[in-house]
């Protein structure tokens, strides 16, 4: 699929098919999310796949989501940032936020591709989570991705974004209009 189609064609879905995807399409988007700018050059982003049923259900009762049941995995997105705070002190909280936001952008566009289909879950009981399956307390749960086929394949509409009139600004915050340099020549110089 071409890059434009994949960005357009991505949405959130709640509604999963019961056919489960191949576990190895899961991987392949998980191995383009770690391709994702990183901060100094240190992986610290940790991901589970989950298939367990029960756990799945655990899961869902831990974002009070119930959609989270029909999805056949669940992707935990963990960070490991001990280096990272070691390394770039206050702001290394900004630096895992940027770092999660690119690795999920491109975890989600390659499930696209792949014809599966997901959304972020942000909200969440990170206890519950780590106790059902056993992350460690250095491990930092960031957000959860259902992950399934869609139950009716074809029938998104994607939502229409917001214009960029008013939120795109050229050398000057709030200045909407480009106003390119002036032509030098060269005898002026």
């Amino acid at each position: 699929m071409e890059f434009d189609k994949v960005v357009k064609r991505r949405v959130s879905i709640k509604k999963f098919s019961i056919k489960k995807p191949p576990i190895e399409k899961v991987v392949e988007a998980i191995e383009m999310a770690n391709l994702a700018p990183t901060p100094g050059n240190i992986h610290i982003l940790r991901y589970v796949i989950v298939d367990e049923p029960k756990k799945i259900s655990k899961i869902a009762d831990a974002c009070q989501q119930d959609f989270i049941r029909k999805a056949s995995y669940v992707v935990i997105i963990c960070t490991e940032s001990k280096q990272i705070e070691k390394l770039f002190g206050k702001r290394s909280e900004k630096y895992v936020k940027y770092h999660v936001g690119a690795a999920v952008e491109n975890f989600l566009l390659k499930l696209t591709e792949l014809g599966l289909a997901s959304s972020i879950v942000a909200i969440f009981s990170e206890e519950t989570i780590k106790n059902s399956v056993v992350i460690p307390d250095n491990a930092e749960i960031e957000l959860i991705l259902p992950v399934g086929y869609e139950l009716i394949k074809g029938k998104i509409i994607p939502i229409d974004k917001q214009s960029l009139y008013n939120r795109l600004f050229f050398n000057l915050y709030g200045e909407r209009f480009y106003k390119p340099f002036p032509k030098v020549r060269r005898a002026d110089v």
